[in-house]
């Protein structure tokens, strides 16, 4: 065999490895979720993705660096898709946005979780560093919303910081 044919063999089969695990580490938000989220793993909730910005205006964050809230807001922007929350499926429910379109004040159709009704966590889309180890996302349930600073800290994310945000009515 050539070693031009071995060096393609060799470059399709990492390729087929690199797919089969996944686009995990190409794709860091639902790490940025499960982070974010660990705090809840218990509780009886469902959770979904809907770009938000919590209300945010131009204030600034404390700790927060001026370049990832404008990730944030960007990663946010109207037309945003909707991010991978697929990942929290072991712990929660997962509503996708037909489901939440049809979000009563008191929790999720019936349909959409069972015979119970659960209380929704609404997850934004993640705002990113451009060395990708800070991350910007925003948390909204039924009554208050709180922006989460993440870090990056020796291959895992750790929450940094809450900030609970008050949204005029």
């Amino acid at each position: 065999m050539r070693p031009r044919h071995r060096l393609a063999i060799a470059f399709l089969i990492t390729t087929a490895v690199v797919v089969a695990a996944g686009w995990r580490w190409l794709d860091p938000e639902p790490a940025v979720y499960a982070a974010a989220t660990d705090a809840l793993r218990d509780a009886k909730i469902a959770v979904a993705s809907a770009p938000s910005l919590c209300g945010t205006g131009a204030e600034n964050f404390e700790g927060v660096s001026l370049n990832l809230i404008a990730a944030f807001r960007d990663a946010n922007a109207r037309g945003a898709a909707l991010g991978n929350v697929s990942g929290l499926r072991d712990h929660f429910a997962i509503a996708n946005s037909r489901q939440l379109a049809a979000l009563e004040a008191q929790g999720l159709d019936e349909k959409v979780a069972g015979t119970e009704r659960l209380p929704v966590l609404r997850l934004s889309r993640v705002g990113f560093s451009t060395d990708g180890l800070e991350a910007l996302m925003c948390v909204r349930a039924q009554h208050g919303s709180a922006v989460v600073h993440l870090r990056k800290i020796s291959g895992s994310w750790q929450v940094e910081s809450q900030q609970e945000i008050q949204v005029a009515r």
